[in-house]
C-alpha cells in the first residue's frame, strides 16, 4: 500500500505564515483584558458590601455600556470614531469611579473635527489608555492628570496624549503589574495591523523629568479608514 503524499512547496510557506498571523491579530483583536474584567467585578462588590449603593449602581451602568461596546465591535476590524470616542470617555469616567481621586482626565476633539467623520482600527485606543492608567497607578504617581485631544490631518487621525504627575520618593511595590503583558500585546498588534493591513499606525513617546512636574507626550497616528 502506497502512502499518500501531500504536496507542499517552498512558495506555500509565506501564505501560512500570514494566515497565521491573521490568525493572531483577530485573536489580539477580539480579547478584552481578563484583569480589567476581574478588577471592575471586584470593584462592584466593594462598593455593594460597603454599603455604597449609589457608586456601585453608577459603576455597574458604566461597566455594562463598555461590555456592549465590546460585544458591538468584536468581530470588527473597524470602528467609527465618534464610537471610540464615547467609549473612551466611559472608560476612563469607570477607572475614575474605581480609583477615586488618584487621577483626573480630559478627552476632547479639536474644533474642526467636531462635525468630521472618521473610521478606525477598533481596539487600539482603550488598549493603550488602560496601560498608561495602570501604569499611574502601579508606580502611586500623585496628582496624576490625562489630558487628550484629537485632531485630523487628510488621510489619519491624531491623538495627543498629555500626561503629568508627581512621585512619591521611594516608593516599592511588591508585585508585577499586568499592564506590562498587556502593552507586549498592544504592540503585537500594532506590528501585524502595520504588515497586513499597511496601516502605518506610527507612536512617538516623549518625557519630561524636571525637578516640579514630570510628564510627557504620546502621538499616535491612525489611519482614516472611511
Amino acid at each position: 500500500m502506497k502512502a499518500s503524499q501531500t504536496n507542499f512547496s517552498v512558495q506555500s510557506i509565506p501564505s501560512v505564515i500570514d494566515e497565521l498571523a491573521h490568525l493572531k491579530l483577530k485573536t489580539l483583536r477580539s480579547q478584552m483584558n481578563p484583569h480589567f474584567i476581574f478588577n471592575a467585578l471586584n470593584a462592584i462588590q466593594y462598593f455593594i458590601t460597603s454599603e455604597n449603593k449609589k457608586s456601585a449602581v453608577i459603576y455597574l451602568s458604566v461597566f455594562s455600556k463598555l461590555i456592549r461596546h465590546y460585544l458591538n465591535n468584536i468581530e470588527n476590524e473597524t470602528v467609527r470614531l465618534n464610537d471610540e470616542f464615547a467609549m473612551l470617555q466611559e472608560y476612563l469616567k469607570l477607572q475614575k469611579l474605581r480609583y477615586t481621586q488618584q487621577f483626573d482626565y480630559s478627552l476632547v476633539y479639536e474644533e474642526h473635527l467636531k462635525n468630521m467623520d472618521a473610521t478606525i482600527p477598533s481596539f487600539i485606543l482603550q488598549s493603550l489608555f488602560e496601560n498608561i492608567i495602570e501604569h499611574a497607578i502601579y508606580n502611586q504617581y500623585q496628582d496624576y492628570k490625562v489630558v487628550t485631544v484629537f485632531s485630523k490631518e487628510k488621510n489619519s487621525v491624531k491623538v495627543k496624549i498629555q500626561f503629568t504627575y508627581h512621585c512619591i520618593p521611594n516608593t516599592r511595590q511588591k508585585y508585577v503589574p499586568d499592564y506590562r503583558e498587556q502593552m507586549v500585546k498592544w504592540q503585537d498588534q500594532i506590528r501585524l495591523l502595520n504588515r497586513l493591513k499597511n496601516y502605518n499606525i506610527k507612536k512617538k513617546v516623549t518625557f519630561n523629568n524636571n525637578s516640579r512636574e514630570k510628564g510627557g507626550m504620546i502621538l499616535l497616528s491612525l489611519p482614516n479608514l472611511q
